[in-house]
């Protein structure tokens, strides 16, 4: 008998250890990073108050991804479309903007070649809804130093439009005046006075 109340007690010690250990397990809590476990080696309690998810950015870190692709900015309305991509892996001649069955497509490939990691090929083809009020003609596209894609469309302005506009300036050097004086005085000397 006496060996079922020692198992018995020992069975009830487990059981209040099991439920201890379980009770203080390590919570998962929120460091601005991916999930984060403290002490990894006890069993894992989850407490939904403290769970939250980090915030999610359209920028990665992570230096194998960029230049993938990614999306730095978007806007879109149903006047206008506005994205910006990271493209910085490809060349300019790997990458082609189009418009077809109103979409605003967007086509990135180069062949293989070597990275840190080996080889890679990329092909990466990208897809926005062209606006309901846009015209396909509308569509434009530039490519800065760095890699990124500018894709902009707006609904073009009337031409009655009475908007009011500043008429830039051409500035003329000091120097091309000066040029242009003398010019003009050595014209008229050489021409003969009647």
């Amino acid at each position: 008998m006496s060996s079922t109340s020692a198992y018995n007690r020992t069975s009830s010690y487990n059981r209040t250890y099991e439920k201890r250990i379980i009770e203080q397990g390590p919570k998962i809590t929120s460091t601005g990073s991916p999930l984060h476990l403290s002490n990894m080696g006890s069993p894992l309690h989850v407490s939904t108050s403290s769970f939250q998810l980090p915030p999610t950015t359209l920028t990665s870190t992570n230096t194998s991804t960029a230049g993938t692709g990614l999306i730095a900015s978007h806007q879109q309305t149903d006047d206008s479309f506005y994205v910006q991509m990271d493209l910085s892996q490809f060349r300019p001649e790997d990458l082609k903007v189009s418009v077809a069955n109103s979409y605003i497509i967007i086509e990135a490939k180069h062949a293989e070649r070597e990275d840190e990691f080996g080889l890679v090929e990329r092909l990466l083809i990208r897809k926005f809804p062209l606006p309901s009020n846009v015209p396909a003609d509308a569509v434009s596209s530039s490519l800065t130093a760095d890699g990124h894609l500018n894709v902009i469309a707006s609904v073009p302005r009337q031409k009655g439009d009475n908007i009011a506009r500043t008429i830039p300036i051409k500035m003329v050097s000091s120097l091309m005046k000066a040029e242009s004086k003398q010019q003009n005085l050595t014209t008229n000397e050489q021409s003969p006075i009647l």
